[in-house]
């Protein structure tokens, strides 16, 4: 049977029933099929209220669990035939399924637009009188999809409907013919299926009959969200959300008239030629390896440096110091994203340890965030604790993560630059294999001691800073093709922009504008009244998070 719509009519069928269902046909048998608004596997030409509908051409039907002989003609009526007679034509009940087994039937979640409904799980249950003759009465429900476009000019290829999770609208079920009712459990349920039209169809201005049509399982949709995407050719796409008032009925048909523009197609995003793998910091997406022998570096403000208890290090978070300010500064401090993105920091320069004032090069991996609170009271003693590792106004990191990076060092032209870049280098990241990459973007913000001393203008470093309509304070990133290129390409981004244009948030930079590198360095640069005698005057950090890095197919 091929296609559907709204019933005006209910058929009383007054017949014999039994649950005898194990007798053999014998003798030869012809039952004959009558196809009214009840009795359909096809959809023909519709007529005002109501569609019309015939056999199909290969339908067969079960009596009881034997099955009859295909026919070769479809129409209205039709007869089904056996090699058997059984003894009572009236005691068997006569089942329409094609895609299961007499009553256990079978909504499939890939159907074809080919107008046969039987194929695509089309269900009816009868039983024969004692002339031999059934009315098929449907049992699962249809939609019928009425789609035009006035200016659309590639094919349609999929109608995909999904309804929302719990509401089964295919799988399989067994049909309770005793109680005229479906069972109410659903095996291998779907609330998803998708009409498939082959090659594509060309969509008209109207449709001259039934578009195409579609079998579910009796469901209750009223009142939930039923989402329609229509898909075409090139991959473009239109989504429309629907809201039933009903539910799915058997043997009722919904009609979706839907008009699509051109203009209203959402285009498919293009394929990349590459995939992106992601440095997020966070335990669940580590793969490295175990690193023994692990300890932070704690400065002993005489220049030198010592370390404390070692450990093994096999996630993210161990990364994290938790017993003090300066309990990663030393160069000994490294990380490398080994079998995912490839990335690694490490010291710029051997010179480059621990200062009394800072940690040079890398504050490190962190889960520390602060408030207004903490910037209020940044200058305070009981502030020190873990502040250069604190990103401001956030929950966590990026994207909904906990981990992220915190960054620092400077370049600064006067003598005092060998302390935060030692020989001129400044610290970043690279690839641990030195193969040139692009890397696609990383997630950046401010951090809470750096916002805290652009607020209140308080500073150590051999000045304050006044905050003004014109001062600005950004990332400089330096890109490096390879470890001898002496001219980088170059990007920046702004932490404050001409007065109070703060980043609070995290906030994506785009770094593939510099191509192909082995090495990012990064440099932070003040406004003019940024600097004092000791050069900036800004603590020098910045915070990062899901670096993107382009891996080519």
């Amino acid at each position: 049977m091929k296609k559907i719509f709204a019933i005006i009519a209910t058929l009383t069928l007054v017949v014999s029933c039994s649950t005898d269902e194990g007798l053999a046909p014998k003798n030869g048998l012809t039952l004959t099929g009558y196809n009214s608004i009840e009795a359909r596997t096809a959809f023909d030409t519709p007529s005002a209220s109501s569609i019309p509908f015939s056999w199909s051409a290969g339908d067969y039907i079960w009596l009881g669990s034997f099955k009859s002989k295909a026919i070769a003609e479809g129409g209205k009526a039709a007869q089904f035939k056996w090699d058997n007679e059984p003894s009572t034509a009236g005691d068997y009940h006569i089942f329409y399924n094609m895609t299961g087994n007499h009553k256990n039937a079978v909504v499939l979640t890939e159907q074809s637009a080919d107008g046969n409904l039987g194929n695509d799980g089309d269900f009816g249950y009868a039983v024969a009188d004692e002339f031999k003759t059934f009315y098929l009465e449907h049992k699962t429900s249809y939609i019928w999809f009425d789609t035009t476009s006035a200016d659309v000019t590639e094919k349609l290829t999929t109608i995909t409907v999904t309804a929302e999770e719990g509401v089964n609208l295919a799988g399989k079920c067994v049909f309770d013919y005793a109680n005229d009712a479906w069972s109410s459990t659903v095996s291998e349920g779907s609330n998803q299926i998708v009409l498939n039209f082959g090659e594509g169809v060309q969509l008209a201005e109207a449709n001259d009959g039934i578009f195409a049509a579609m079998v579910t399982l009796p469901a209750a949709i009223g009142g939930k969200n039923l989402t329609i995407t229509y898909t075409f050719a090139s991959g473009a796409t239109f989504t429309e959300v629907k809201t039933p008032s009903k539910d799915f009925e058997p043997g009722k048909v919904r009609r979706i008239a839907t008009s699509i523009a051109a203009a209203n197609l959402v285009q498919p995003e293009p394929e990349l030629s590459y995939e992106l793998r992601v440095l997020t910091f966070e335990d669940e997406d580590v793969k490295f390896d175990p690193i023994e022998n692990f300890a932070f570096a704690y400065p002993d403000y005489m220049g030198g440096y010592w370390y404390g208890d070692y450990f093994t290090l096999t996630k993210w978070s161990d990364y994290i110091p938790r017993d003090g300010q300066y309990g990663n500064g030393h160069r000994s401090y490294e990380w490398y994203d080994a079998n995912n993105t490839e990335l690694e920091f490490v010291w710029p320069s051997e010179e480059n340890e621990a200062s009394w004032w800072g940690i040079a090069g890398h504050a490190g991996i962190s889960d520390y965030v602060g408030t207004m609170d903490d910037v209020n009271s940044f200058h305070d003693d009981n502030m020190l604790y873990m502040i250069d590792l604190q990103a401001y106004n956030v929950k966590g990191g990026a994207n909904g993560s906990k981990n992220f990076c915190s960054q620092y060092g400077y370049l600064d032209p006067d003598e005092y630059a060998t302390i935060y870049s030692p020989e001129g280098v400044l610290p970043g990241i690279q690839f641990h294999d030195g193969v040139a990459r692009v890397i696609d973007h990383m997630y950046v913000t401010n951090t809470t001691y750096t916002y805290g001393v652009i607020i209140h203008g308080e500073c150590d470093f051999g000045g304050s800073f006044q905050l003004t309509d014109a001062s600005t304070f950004k990332i400089v990133a330096y890109g490096y093709d390879s470890f001898d290129d002496t001219e980088p390409t170059i990007t920046d981004f702004y932490l404050l922009n001409t007065g109070q244009r703060f980043v609070t948030d995290w906030t994506k930079w785009d770094l593939s504008v510099l191509g192909k590198v082995v090495r990012v360095e990064f440099n932070l640069v003040a406004c003019d009244n940024g600097y004092g005698k000791y050069g900036l005057v800004i603590p020098a950090y910045f915070a990062y998070d899901d670096v993107a890095v382009r891996f080519e197919k």
